[in-house]
């Protein structure tokens, strides 16, 4: 029999006890059953606005088989004969209840007794009164009526219950260990005679679990799994939350771990199992948990924004992106997870696709690390004007969070940024009273040159180098300077001019050589090698200078013969040996070899994203590409902004040539945005990969 949750009218109502009556009389029903029907009318009712008398007896008959144990033919009886004893035993008994929810527990004790006198053999009243002498601190009458419950029907489970909670208020008074045993055997004997409710089982599991009882547990938690028609996922749920309450956290993440749960009945024990792996920062661990968890709950959003997070956290940002989309797709108006979601898309150099997500975050969530995400977005999008505000706002933060130290970094990328957006003057406005270091010092030459201050910038140069004419960094300041005024063969006529008179020439070319491949430079930096010369015996400084230069200049076998040179002396060197593992990957040539250099490289340095990038990429141009992939995911994690473009290359390269197109293309347009910045990656050799392979627009 069904009913609807909205309350019944009188008439509707008085039909359903009509149709209750018929069957508690002709049926013989369980108690559970009748109970059921029970509730369902005073639910239908309110219980509290009985008008119709016949709904009232109703009630009273139906409630005179639940609850004081009648027979079929009895209730019959009562039925046919209208007002009984019995009858009026459950008015009273509906209004104990209603006077105990009203707080008014004497009253409601008065009126249970009463009904005791018309029916001693009412076990149910029985424990319903030993619950409220409970509530009224009078333990005696409680545990007196409790076990004349269970003594009159042994599978009252409510009487098993009030015994168990007496037995240990005893025991943690007094700490005696039988009295325990009382409570556990109680809340066996509740459970076995209602074993589909899982109070007593979670009651049970819980006692056990405190007293680091956890075998006793597990055997109640799998019992209960047992019983047909108890949530499988249940019992398992009450016995995590023991361990974790006793303090056995990894026992319970064990537990969750190996339990064999499946379809939605498993989701609690997910969502509880992320939480723990979370918890013990098992980041890895707790993404895999929230991907199952997703698969069950694909409409969740803040599921969703949690694994989008955990993969961001991961470095996964291509895994990050796509579940940050769908959080966002559901909870389209939740700042916080497009302000993630932003964070997401600028790991993989999607810029643009950023600053649309950012523009109108409120000002709670604006921070000095969501700035330099901002920043970085613009960067990428080579709005280079919005870039420098944004870092201009991220130093002003620092200053007044007093973290001043941190703040001319933000200041000297600000004014990079000024400047590429033809911005010189406010480049140099915002770098005036920073320390002048090598970079600083770059910036502002580069500033007042456009804007047509060649002189005084040549005469700042002069006054430098004339307290330290020695000093590298400052020459090859001056030969940088003079290459973007009057190109690369003036300024090696300079820098020839500028290091013949030093002692120790073939050093100081070496030191120069360096710092001008850092600032991309190396073609000028290898002629500067050449016109130098290099000595018989030459120091390892000036053999790796040259080997480096040589390598970013192109001049591969040249490179690879000093990489070898350097080897012969330091076979262990790991640095040397990814350089030169590299190089021959890189012109695909004594591969094998290649590989087996890298191995030794990264043996010496496990997490070196260098390393696993240089490696990743030999075994793909070996043709194994299937090994090359985890490799550079790592290095992907662990890369530096700087970096990252090029390994992104070679991540894409290597999903294509598994067969994943899209995943190819995300990687090679990631890189197109990282690169922006510094031209590691040629770009025009990015656009013909994903040209090439981008799938064409699907005709309309």
């Amino acid at each position: 029999m069904t009913l609807r949750a909205a309350r019944l009218d009188q008439r509707n109502t008085e039909v359903f006890c009509a149709r209750a009556m018929e069957e508690a009389t002709q049926s013989m029903l369980s108690a559970s059953r009748i109970r059921t029907m029970l509730a369902s009318v005073t639910i239908a009712t309110n219980s509290r606005s009985l008008a119709s008398r016949r709904v009232r007896r109703a009630l009273a008959a139906i409630a005179a088989i639940a609850s004081f144990g009648m027979a079929t033919a009895v209730a019959d009886e009562t039925l046919r004969a209208g007002t009984t004893p019995l009858a009026h035993a459950y008015e009273l008994y509906l209004g104990a209840h209603e006077l105990g929810a009203a707080g008014r527990l004497d009253e409601a004790r008065k009126l249970l007794e009463q009904v005791l006198e018309l029916d001693p053999g009412a076990a149910r009243v029985r424990s319903t009164l030993a619950r409220l002498c409970l509530r009224l601190g009078d333990g005696l009458c409680a545990e007196q009526e409790a076990h004349r419950a269970v003594e009159l029907a042994p599978d009252n489970a409510d009487g098993h219950l009030l015994l168990a909670e007496i037995s240990l208020s005893r025991y943690r008074r007094r700490r005696e260990p039988a009295s325990l045993e009382e409570a556990v055997a109680h809340l066996r004997r509740a459970a076995d005679a209602e074993p589909r409710d899982m109070a007593p089982w979670t009651y049970l599991i819980r006692v056990l679990g405190s007293e680091g009882r956890f075998e006793e547990a597990e055997q109640e938690a799998r019992r209960a799994a047992a019983v047909p028609g108890v949530d499988p996922a249940a019992p398992w749920l009450a016995l995590a939350r023991a361990l974790v309450a006793g303090g056995a956290v990894e026992q319970a993440i064990a537990l969750l771990d190996d339990l064999d749960v499946t379809g939605r009945a498993a989701i609690p024990l997910l969502e509880m199992l992320a939480d723990l792996k979370g918890d013990r920062q098992d980041v890895a661990g707790q993404v895999e948990v929230l991907e199952r968890l997703s698969r069950l709950r694909a409409e969740d959003a803040q599921v969703a924004y949690r694994l989008g997070m955990g993969r961001l956290e991961l470095g996964d940002s291509y895994g990050s992106v796509s579940a940050l989309e769908l959080a966002l797709s559901l909870r389209p108006g939740d700042p916080a997870i497009r302000r993630d979601l932003a964070r997401a898309l600028v790991s993989m150099g999607r810029g643009e696709e950023a600053l649309d997500l950012l523009e109108g975050t409120p000002d709670l969530l604006v921070t000095p690390h969501l700035l330099v995400v901002w920043a970085q977005a613009a960067e990428q999008a080579g709005s280079w004007r919005l870039a420098a505000e944004k870092f201009e706002e991220v130093a002003a933060d620092l200053r007044r969070q007093d973290r001043a130290d941190l703040s001319p970094a933000f200041q000297v990328r600000a004014a990079r940024n000024w400047l590429r957006a033809d911005q010189p003057r406010r480049a140099l406005q915002l770098i005036e009273d920073i320390e002048e270091d090598a970079v600083v010092l770059r910036l502002r030459l580069k500033a007042m040159r456009a804007l047509g201050r060649d002189e005084p910038a040549r005469r700042i140069l002069a006054q430098r180098r004339a307290s330290g004419p020695d000093d590298p960094v400052l020459v090859a300041l001056e030969i940088d300077f003079e290459a973007e005024r009057l190109g690369d063969a003036s300024a090696l006529d300079r820098a020839l001019e500028l290091l013949m008179p030093l002692p120790q020439q073939d050093m100081a070319a070496a030191h120069v050589a360096r710092i001008l491949t850092r600032w991309s430079r190396a073609g000028l930096a290898a002629g500067l090698l050449d016109a130098i010369g290099m000595p018989q015996q030459p120091e390892p400084l000036v053999l790796r200078a040259r080997a480096e230069t040589l390598h970013a200049a192109g001049r591969l076998g040249e490179a690879e013969a000093a990489f070898r040179r350097l080897l012969e002396d330091d076979p262990d060197n790991d640095a040397v040996l990814n350089d030169l593992g590299y190089l021959l990957a890189t012109a695909g040539r004594s591969l094998d070899e290649a590989i087996g250099m890298l191995e030794k490289a990264l043996r010496a340095r496990p997490e070196e994203p260098a390393y696993l990038d240089s490696l990743g990429w030999a075994l793909h141009r070996s043709g194994r590409s299937d090994e090359a992939l985890p490799l550079l995911q790592r290095a992907v994690r662990g890369a530096t902004e700087a970096s990252l473009a090029e390994i992104r290359e070679h991540l894409g390269d290597v999903y294509q040539a598994l067969g994943d197109v899209d995943r190819a293309v995300a990687e090679w347009r990631a890189a197109v945005g990282l690169s922006r910045l510094d031209g590691s990656v040629p770009p025009e050799r990015l656009q013909e990969k994903i040209e090439r392979h981008e799938p064409l627009p699907s005709a309309r």
